[in-house]
């Protein structure tokens, strides 16, 4: 899908360096995209370009893509909290009080955080290929050989062996310039920052409450080939939800929102309208 708009970059300094944003469109309610593991803001461009004619779309990069990692003391453990404050501070500068999250996978355990603790501003949540469970032994032994990949073979080796292996076989073979496209945008992020997401995912707590609170509505996509977050594990969530606040994508991996963009476009919007319709 080609892009209409030129999406121009804004940038905010988070104490150590700066991080682009883009902020797009204008409406009445405001949607916050948070990107994954080894991506870019540029993941959500197809997103931005459709939901941006009737919504304010804020997408940034997180601390350490495309620009430093955060500083932390030798006796603090990397967390997903510290991508939810550097992002909070963010809305508050762009005086955004209220607004949706949209996150995909790492962008998702973000997401879960940031709901959890500021849920005075956060109005509704979609998880996009993620997950309320914490990682399992098997998972936390997988992060650190992803870790040790790293160190050892680089970013740009990782992604190259990772990425396809997250997308459909029908996007594989219909599609290779975009999976190319996923990889290239990651290719700069250094090594430092690749393996803080890591720990910061390994360190992560079970966020499964926020699936049978009544207070902020929380909707799931999911792909039924999807190899990172387990199938079996995203229908079980989803019996938590109201049956309109889930969506499984079919022959779809991890990448629903370039595998099946319109798809989930209009599910956005539908949450969107929703939660709209709610509010009257």
């Amino acid at each position: 899908m080609q892009n209409s708009i030129k999406l121009t970059p804004h940038h905010y300094n988070y104490g150590i360096d700066q991080l682009a944003y883009f902020d797009e469109g204008k409406g009445d309610q405001t949607i916050l995209l948070i990107h994954g593991f080894g991506e870019d803001h540029s993941i959500w461009e197809n997103q931005i370009e459709f939901l941006s004619t009737h919504y304010r779309v804020i997408a940034p990069n997180l601390p350490g893509v495309h620009c430093k990692p955060l500083t932390l003391h030798h006796s603090q453990a990397p967390s997903i909290r510290m991508y939810v404050e550097v992002l909070h501070e963010l809305m508050h500068h762009l005086h955004i009080e209220q607004y949706f999250i949209a996150g995909h996978s790492m962008g998702g355990y973000i997401g879960l955080s940031f709901a959890d603790y500021y849920v005075n501003h956060v109005q509704g949540l979609l998880l996009l290929h993620s997950t309320t469970y914490e990682d399992n032994e098997a998972k936390k032994t997988s992060r650190m050989k992803v870790a040790e990949f790293i160190q050892e073979w680089g970013v740009s080796k990782y992604l190259e062996t990772a990425v396809p292996n997250l997308f459909g076989d029908a996007f594989k073979k219909s599609s290779p310039a975009a999976i190319q496209n996923v990889i290239d945008s990651g290719l700069d992020i250094s090594p430092e920052a690749m393996i803080q997401f890591v720990f910061a995912m390994r360190n992560r707590k079970a966020m499964t409450h926020l699936l049978q609170q009544n207070n902020m509505p929380v909707w799931m996509i999911a792909g039924e080939a999807d190899l990172a977050v387990p199938i079996q594990d995203s229908l079980e969530q989803i019996k938590l939800l109201p049956s309109s606040n889930s969506l499984v994508l079919k022959e779809v991996g991890h990448m629903g929102m370039l595998e099946a963009t319109d798809l989930v476009n209009q599910f956005i919007k539908k949450m969107l309208l929703g939660n709209n319709e709610a509010l009257k």
